[in-house]
């Protein structure tokens, strides 16, 4: 049986003062995520789960304030009224609880928010639900897994204008300000918008244009450089949580906010959305996809990160709220009834990256996210486009021998020994971005370390020579690196030099 959970409190961010020296109480602690991780002995701050609570509890033991800032808020734990006054100093007891950020209960603090650190940032959001409680339908979620896909996957080149579509806690706004001139974050949950505001102070970012408003209502006839969006994705029949249902029949909300991000992007602009749609596994899994992206005017690079059954997937959302077998069953039997309903035998999740490009046919490009592999993509990104335009107008290999290549700063080669073979793999490994690889031999290994000559006929001719190769064979090589250039360069493992 399922519980309600506990009356939710929202941050007040009118005293801005108050906010500014709780981020130097934070700071001074330090409250990062990798002391916080150090103390409780965990990977991951974030994902602790609530049956680890009594050993963390027992790590913190002799940690004074710092142990009592985490206890608080990240664990969710009272406090000793005494203890957390000397945790918050300078900031006064009644100041946090003016923020709405704690409450006193007799001879112990309470926590209303949860403070969580990520990265630079320290985030604020609704506290986390135990197994058989019910979020309110306006729950205010922290970082989790797709708001870290949607940070890595987001564009970051100096712009004038960005927009980030369902803001939630904000997280994503306040990424964007360094490199955005002016940044909006709506959201159509109005205590989204406050968490939002909240953090924005928290992080140091109080100029963001937080708007309240469902899609781009409130930016009707606006244009932006960048735009990132992790909508309420989820394919199911619930409609309970703001943040994880849409309401919408299928993958059309996916469908919908693709079209719109591509809309509203000046030309050049990059937009990236995390989404899933309904997949036919005996079919391109992406090709619904494809579907959304064309007559956009836009360049399209999908990534596709896992494909699931539907019993798969009505496990993976329902199962945290899980307390009562038969409750359970019943929630899963009413999913698989509507995923049968709309036809549906598979879920993909992935993400579309966007750059409006109207002057020109588009192109889309997809691939899967090798291992699960993603880190800061913007670079990455990047490449990748202008790979692809460059591409798109270079049919012939040979074309490719008078350009001029190098070799990312991010890329290296990895040797790796195995049993039974003469002298083992060498990889080209992107440390960035989607993580691509590519196996090679050690002649293209010359190639790429020869670069630097001049354009690629000279490399390869370098190569060649240098490998021992007899003049007959010198043709082949030379026509096979050009193809295997062209395959390296549109996945931004080499970037053309003086394009």
């Amino acid at each position: 049986m399922t519980t309600r959970a506990p009356v939710q409190s929202t941050p007040r961010s009118d005293d801005s003062k108050a906010i500014t020296t709780l981020r130097e109480v934070l700071d001074r602690a330090p409250f990062t995520g990798e002391a916080i991780r150090a103390a409780l002995g965990t990977e991951d701050e974030v994902l602790s789960r609530s049956r680890d609570i009594p050993v963390h509890l027992r790590r913190l033991r002799d940690r004074g304030t710092f142990g009592a800032l985490v206890q608080l808020f990240v664990l969710d734990v009272p406090v000793p009224t005494d203890l957390m006054r000397e945790a918050l100093a300078p900031l006064a007891l009644e100041a946090a609880e003016q923020m709405g950020i704690v409450r006193r209960d007799g001879n112990v603090v309470r926590p209303l928010v949860r403070l969580v650190p990520h990265d630079e940032l320290i985030v604020a959001s609704d506290l986390r639900l135990v197994a058989g409680q019910e979020a309110p339908h306006d729950h205010v979620p922290g970082v989790h897994r797709p708001t870290v896909t949607l940070a890595r996957l987001t564009v970051r080149t100096p712009v004038k204008r960005g927009l980030d579509l369902g803001t939630g806690n904000g997280v994503e706004a306040i990424l964007m300000r360094p490199h955005v001139e002016h940044v909006i974050g709506s959201d159509v949950n109005a205590r989204a918008i406050e968490f939002a505001k909240f953090n924005g102070h928290l992080n140091r970012t109080p100029d963001i244009d937080w708007r309240v408003g469902s899609w781009f209502e409130s930016m009707r006839n606006e244009t932006f450089d960048v735009i990132a969006c992790n909508p309420p994705y989820v394919i199911s029949p619930a409609t309970q949580y703001i943040y994880r249902d849409s309401g919408m029949e299928g993958d059309s909300v996916s469908e919908q906010v693709v079209r719109e991000v591509a809309a509203h992007l000046n030309e050049g602009g990059f937009g990236t959305v995390t989404v899933s749609w309904a997949a036919d596994p005996d079919d391109e899994e992406a090709k619904p996809v494809r579907r959304w992206v064309e007559g956009t005017g836009c360049d399209a690079w999908i990534l596709h990160y896992r494909t699931e059954d539907p019993l798969t997937t009505a496990k993976n959302w329902n199962e945290q709220d899980a307390v009562d077998p038969d409750e359970y069953g019943k929630v899963l039997d009413e999913w698989l009834a509507y995923y049968e309903r709309l036809g549906i035998t598979g879920i993909a999740y992935g993400a579309v990256v966007l750059r409006r490009r109207t002057a020109h046919q588009n192109w889309v490009r997809v691939d899967p996210l090798q291992g699960g592999r993603l880190d800061v993509a913007s670079d990455h990104i990047r490449r990748v486009f202008a790979a692809a335009d460059d591409l798109q107008t270079v049919s012939d290999d040979v074309a490719l021998l008078d350009m001029r290549f190098r070799v990312p700063a991010a890329v290296r080669i990895s040797r790796v020994n195995t049993v039974g073979s003469d002298g083992g793999v060498v990889r080209v490994l992107l440390e960035e971005g989607v993580g691509f690889q590519a196996e090679v031999d050690e002649h293209i290994v010359n190639v790429l370390q020869s670069l630097d000559r001049g354009p690629l006929r000279e490399a390869l001719s370098v190569a060649s020579a240098a490998g021992g190769l007899a003049p007959r064979d010198r043709e082949r090589f030379v026509a096979a690196g050009a193809r295997l250039a062209r395959r390296l360069y549109g996945m931004g493992l080499i970037e053309r030099v003086g394009s």
